[in-house]
């Protein structure tokens, strides 16, 4: 049983490894990025998305003072019959001209993409909360910050889904507050939906 046990385990981990890839770019002059990822969607126009979103141009890792790496890992947050999401996560270190760390950008969290399988078009903030109801999400998002200074409530508001709620965070936030996330439970964001927002999906937020 225990030599069962161990077989199943192994193949799990194999199976894990198997579906796991690595996006690797370098210019030659220093400059590198390393994005791990479950896959690329097969969706053709989530596929273009995806690597437009996550994957970064060379313009994005060009500073004329240090050289860049960057480094991230992406998550897929929810995968469901009708709405695809993810978030990236990961730092960006620059480093001098002989390859000694000067500082790093501490981003836990990089970019995110929400994606409408059925339209095969991004989620965008407006059509997840009605744009009437911005103030109140302001609030919600204050109030289930760990940091809620680091909440502005006139932010451009980035989000991804999860299991237990909506993640959201301020792409534009200082360094020290970027990482920072309010998870609002669906509940609470339902009553501010936009029209066929994904909010009404009961394969998302559980509710009818």
């Amino acid at each position: 049983m225990k030599k069962l046990l161990g077989m199943m385990a192994l193949v799990l981990v194999l199976l894990v490894t198997a579906s796991a890839e690595t996006w690797l770019y370098s210019d030659g002059r220093g400059n590198r990025a390393s994005v791990g990822h479950p896959g690329i969607p097969k969706q053709p126009a989530l596929a273009r998305a995806f690597k437009s979103r996550f994957f970064p141009p060379s313009s994005r890792l060009i500073d004329p003072d240090f050289l860049v790496e960057w480094e991230t890992t992406v998550e897929v947050s929810h995968n469901g019959p009708h709405y695809y999401s993810a978030v990236s996560r990961g730092l960006t270190l620059y480093k001098d001209s002989k390859g000694a760390m000067v500082g790093a950008h501490p981003g836990k969290i990089m970019d995110t993409l929400t994606w409408d399988l059925r339209k095969k078009q991004e989620v965008t903030l407006a059509q997840l909360v009605a744009k009437d109801q911005w103030s109140k999400l302001a609030r919600l998002v204050g109030d289930h910050a760990a940091s809620r200074e680091a909440f502005d409530p006139a932010a451009r508001l980035g989000f991804y889904l999860r299991k237990d709620g909506v993640a959201f965070y301020d792409p534009e936030a200082p360094h020290v507050a970027f990482g920072v996330e309010s998870i609002v439970p669906y509940a609470e964001l339902v009553p501010l939906a936009a029209p066929h927002s994904p909010l009404l999906d009961a394969s998302i937020s559980g509710m009818h």
